[in-house]
């Protein structure tokens, strides 16, 4: 018997609790996910652009849910649209990242160059001088 309250009082806990009132702070947090891709410049990345407009779309989408009370639905198309705006954050983030790698690159090589030809200049300066 009291395994059995003890059930119903934890169903009903997890029915109430678990309900389809939409928390404000899930649009919120959809909504800085969406700025923060913009903010690092995910427009100007294609394949980041596309995903940060499907992530706005889901974003209108689920606020036109919300209006007509359909929240457990509207929930997961902000779920969609905060994972969009990652994936169009991450995208940016790794493209600006391998930019800055191929920049780091050819700047060592510059330098071992001109380290080359600095050996080069005093070797030649070295024999022309036991000549």
């Amino acid at each position: 018997m009291v395994r059995l309250s003890a059930s119903i009082l934890f169903t009903t806990c997890v029915l109430a609790c678990g309900g389809s009132s939409l928390p404000p702070a899930k649009v919120a947090d959809t909504q800085s996910s969406i700025s923060a891709a913009a903010a690092v410049g995910a427009d100007q990345n294609p394949q980041a652009a596309l995903h940060l407009k499907m992530a706005r779309d889901q974003l209108s989408e689920a606020q036109g849910l919300i209006d007509s009370g359909k929240n457990d639905e509207a929930r997961l198309v902000l779920e969609r649209a905060n994972a969009d705006a990652e994936v169009a954050l991450m995208i940016t983030r790794e493209a600006q990242a391998s930019e800055s790698v191929k920049k780091t690159q050819a700047e060592v090589n510059a330098l071992q160059n001109d380290a080359l030809q600095n050996n080069a200049l005093q070797n030649n300066a070295l024999q022309n001088r036991n000549q």
